[in-house]
């Protein structure tokens, strides 16, 4: 017996998107960049620990802290749910898009700790606790936009055209060498 899973929909892929092209992902991956940058900065502060950056860098890295907490606090996964999501209960989605939310949170509640800690008190009078704070900040955030880009690899599939891959192939290959 045939069967036609596609049988009774008026408009089949009206829940997402059939194909995912380069135009698609563009401000996806520069969001990404963003936060990879945020993270070398806070690599090279740890690193120089106990010393202290210039006031300079000091207000830029605060900035670009305050303004991953509120992205973080705003990012509800709309966007990345409508272009992969399938509309259907589908476990594997479900899973991995809850995933990606979780981490945009870890991250935000990371950077939200840093400025904590940054406003309190002298954070440079304790350069271990500082530097524990930076690293896992900037472990955590990779991480997450790695499992991000695989899971858009992932759940997209065949959907995605051969330029998109590429993207994707080389942000993944980017943050190897990074």
């Amino acid at each position: 017996m045939d069967r036609n899973p596609l049988q009774g929909s008026v408009v089949p892929f009206a829940r997402r998107w059939h194909v995912i092209q380069e135009i698609d992902l563009i401000r996806l991956l520069q969001e990404h960049r963003r936060r990879l940058a945020l993270c070398g900065q806070a690599e090279a502060m740890a690193d120089a620990l106990p010393d202290r950056p210039d006031a300079s860098t000091m207000t830029l890295f605060l900035h670009a802290l305050d303004t991953l907490v509120e992205r973080g606090e705003q990012a509800d996964g709309v966007y990345l749910e409508a272009m992969l999501s399938n509309g259907r209960a589908d476990p594997l989605t479900g899973t991995l898009l809850d995933h990606v939310r979780h981490r945009h949170e870890a991250d935000a509640a990371a950077a939200r700790e840093l400025v904590a800690a940054f406003a309190e008190a002298d954070a440079f009078a304790a350069p271990e606790t500082l530097g524990h704070m930076l690293r896992s900040f900037f472990n955590g955030c990779r991480c997450a936009v790695d499992f991000e880009q695989l899971a858009i690899i992932a759940l997209a599939g065949h959907r995605l055209t051969p330029e998109a891959r590429g993207l994707l192939v080389d942000a993944l290959a980017g943050a190897l060498y990074d």
